[in-house]
């Protein structure tokens, strides 16, 4: 070693420091070995944003080879996969773009398969494919989405004042208070509700039992309609005697009309020779194909129209409530149709006491006077509804004017909390502005539901707890119930 130069000496050490950078820089970036063995495969992307050549190719997270190129075939990145000697990837393998990391950094997924298909030799194509979402496009929704809630929440923050905001929490205190006190009263009355059923069966068996007792009354009103029967053949005799004058008179009468009809005759079969020869629009209509056609399309949309009205689910909803505030009673009926899981629609009709005031201004006496008249007792709303899960949103006629509302559903849908705003024009009898109203409607069993909140949170006059409950059937449960009652049945 005393014998070696300094110029050989700093030359092996250059050589080590050579082939530890290049060892380094194989690892750090990605690059393959020039001894480092495997097969190729190939598959395409319709994008490969984010994935560089040198990449990884990760089985189940484990390393199984790299992206050894990416070239562009046919406006699609056509990638060559280098795969390790020892992996074994099937026919039917998936191939899929994933990140790692907070930085965005993708790799190529792979499912290596069933081991049951036949394997891929080198130069084989991955054909099943899994394209990744485009997150700039998620992102453009959710800032959407995130524009409208912030539009809405400062829209219900100039609709709602201090003071709404004061009452609307006391209510949902006391709507807790209410909903424990029903818990409790249901609980304590579980016992009278069922000999309530029970006395229903009864009055249903007593029914069936005195049936025959039902016939004997049909066939003594029979006897009494034969009994009478003379009577009522004089006076059917009477009054074809006085047809008979009145046609009499008005012979004359008739014997233009019967003119008047041969007239009509006459041109109605000029007009069918007409549309017979083709001659009108009626004609080319008739003899051309397109309307033919037309009607085919019509035919086979109409037949689609039915394969949706055979999925319609239909609600039927009587309930009633009382105003606190205005010692009123309202009595509702809606009937909801429902087209699919996420859409319905509802029309409803209410019976309201106080109506809506409609001003007339007369005069009288050269004088102009200003009179209102409180009319329409019975209202009538149609609305249109779309779910997104517990949240469904309405929009349309509330009460004869135009309104909207929110229900938020929970408890799997046995509970609903429900806001609605309507009659912004303020027509409604005493009323200063809109009609506001929220509350919650909970089932306590299958077909009644109890309901409570505060009404026309707008109007001070007007503003109180309503209270009420009543019965939602869906038509298959009419058809059921109205079938177990006896000699009663439904198709």
């Amino acid at each position: 070693m005393k014998n070696v130069s300094t110029e050989l000496k700093v030359g092996i050490f250059a050589i080590i420091v050579i082939i530890i950078l290049s060892y380094m820089t194989f690892k750090v970036g990605r690059l393959p070995f020039m001894w480092e063995k495997g097969y190729r495969l190939y598959v395409k992307f319709d994008d490969v944003s984010g994935l560089d050549e040198r990449s990884r190719v990760k089985i189940a997270g484990v390393d199984a080879g790299i992206v050894e190129k990416i070239n562009l075939v046919d406006g699609k990145a056509k990638l060559t996969l280098l795969i390790s000697p020892d992996i074994k990837i099937y026919k039917n393998a998936k191939v899929s773009l994933k990140m790692s990391g907070l930085l965005g950094d993708r790799y190529l997924a792979v499912s290596a398969g069933s081991p049951n298909e036949p394997l891929l030799q080198s130069g084989d194509s991955i054909t099943n494919v899994i394209h990744a979402a485009d997150f700039d496009v998620l992102a453009n929704e959710l800032t959407s989405a995130a524009t409208y809630i912030s539009d809405l929440a400062g829209s219900l923050k100039g609709v709602f004042g201090e003071k709404e905001r004061q009452s609307l929490t006391e209510a949902i205190h006391n709507l807790r208070a209410l909903t424990q006190s029903l818990k409790d009263i249901s609980a304590e009355n579980k016992e009278p509700l069922h000999k309530t059923i029970v006395q229903i069966e009864k009055f249903t068996e007593a029914l069936a039992d005195k049936g025959p007792g039902l016939v004997d009354d049909m066939s003594r009103a029979a006897k009494t309609l034969g009994d009478k029967g003379p009577k009522l053949i004089d006076d059917l005799g009477k009054l074809a005697s006085d047809l008979k004058e009145v046609i009499g008179e008005n012979r004359y009468a008739f014997k233009d009309s019967i003119e008047n009809i041969r007239t009509v005759s006459k041109s109605a079969s000029n007009i069918a020779q007409k549309i017979e020869s083709g001659e009108g629009t009626l004609g080319k209509l008739v003899k051309e194909d397109k309307f033919y056609n037309s009607l085919t399309k019509i035919s086979e949309e109409a037949g689609k129209s039915l394969d949706v009205v055979s999925g319609l689910r239909t609600f039927m909803d009587f309930h009633t409530e009382y105003n606190t505030g205005e010692s009123e009673w309202k009595g509702y009926f809606d009937l909801t149709l429902q087209p699919r899981k996420d859409k319905y629609y509802i029309l409803g009709v209410v019976t309201d006491p106080r109506g809506v005031v409609e001003t007339t201004d007369r005069i009288i006496n050269h004088v102009k006077t200003r009179e209102d008249e409180t009319r329409s007792k019975f209202e009538f709303s149609a609305q249109f509804a779309k779910r997104f899960e517990d949240l469904a949103l309405r929009i349309g006629l509330v009460e004869n004017t135009f309104g909207f509302g929110a229900d938020y559903f929970f408890n799997d849908d046995k509970g609903r909390v429900r806001f609605d705003i309507w009659d912004f024009s303020a027509k409604e009898a005493e009323a200063d502005r809109s009609h506001a109203k929220i509350g919650v409607d909970y089932r306590i069993f299958k077909y009644l539901f109890v309901s409570s909140g505060i009404d026309n949170l707008l109007n001070s006059n007007r503003r109180g707890i309503y209270i009420g409950g009543g019965l939602k059937f869906e038509d298959e449960d009419f058809k059921y119930i109205i079938g177990k009652m006896p000699g009663l049945s439904l198709p």
